[in-house]
Parts: structure tokens; C-alpha cells; sequence
């Protein structure tokens, strides 16, 4: 019963939070497996940088794999915007490699996914991998039911 007062109480508080302000954080993890002589770690954060745009990262490795991944992206009054776009995941198994930029100004999404020429349109509302769990962090916060 107290666990889910406290849920109750929790989640009436959310809608409180201010989603429009980013804040920069950082965050380290680490993973074992018992079974098997592995280890790893991994770290995610979000900085903002002089020109005013953010960058958002993730990055994890262990024995046999890494993965990096970063988005910069742009706040216009309540709306991310990406700006690029890279991932990388290398080691053992399929590599791969994606970069993306965003041109807003001329409507396009251009770059390359594993080797291949990518040239999209860029619609309104268009999220990276990584921005679209930033944004829905923030819906989250913001007390949204509803999301698309």
C-alpha cells in the first residue's frame, strides 16, 4: 500500500517538471556476467556547447564489442532538433556505421548508413536514434499520455 501511494504521488508530481529545459547530466554504468569472464561499461550524457546546441552521447564497451553513438541536436522553444548523427558499433559479430546530417534549412536528411548514400526528407518532427529518447524523456515529464 505505501509503494503504490508513493507511485500515485510520484506520478501526480511529473507533470510539474519543466520539459522544456534541458539539464545537462552524465551517467556511468557497468555490467558483469558471472558466468563468463566479461565485464563492461558504459556512459551516456548530455552537454551543452558554446554555439548552443547539445550533444548527446552513449558509449559502451567490453571485451568484444563497443558501440558509440551521438547525436547533436538543437532546442527551438519546446522542440528538438537534431543536427547529426553518428553511430558506430565494431568487435566481433556485424560493424556498423551510420552518420546523418540534418539540414533543416533545405528540408533534407543526407549521409550514410553502412556504406549506403542516404538522402531522405527531413519532416517536421524527425528524430535520430538517440534525440527520439531524449524527447521522450521529456513527454514523460511533461505528464503526456499520448505520444507519436
Amino acid at each position: 500500500m505505501r509503494r503504490a501511494l508513493l507511485l500515485a504521488l510520484t506520478l501526480l508530481a511529473l507533470p510539474a517538471v519543466q520539459a522544456a529545459d534541458l539539464q545537462p547530466f552524465s551517467a556511468s554504468y557497468t555490467a558483469d556476467w558471472k558466468q563468463l569472464p566479461m565485464s563492461g561499461s558504459a556512459e551516456r550524457s548530455l552537454s551543452k556547447n558554446d554555439n548552443g546546441t547539445w550533444t548527446l552521447s552513449f558509449k559502451a564497451s567490453m571485451m568484444i564489442a563497443s558501440l558509440t553513438e551521438e547525436s547533436t541536436l538543437r532546442l527551438d522553444k519546446d522542440t528538438l532538433l537534431p543536427q547529426s548523427y553518428t553511430f558506430e558499433r565494431g568487435g566481433l559479430g556485424k560493424a556498423k556505421k551510420i552518420n546523418l546530417d540534418f539540414d533543416w534549412a533545405s528540408k533534407m536528411v543526407t549521409g550514410s548508413d553502412r556504406g549506403d548514400p542516404v538522402k531522405v526528407p527531413l519532416n517536421s518532427g524527425m528524430l535520430d536514434k538517440s534525440t527520439y529518447q531524449l524527447a521522450l524523456q521529456r513527454d514523460v515529464a511533461a505528464g503526456k499520455k499520448s505520444m507519436s
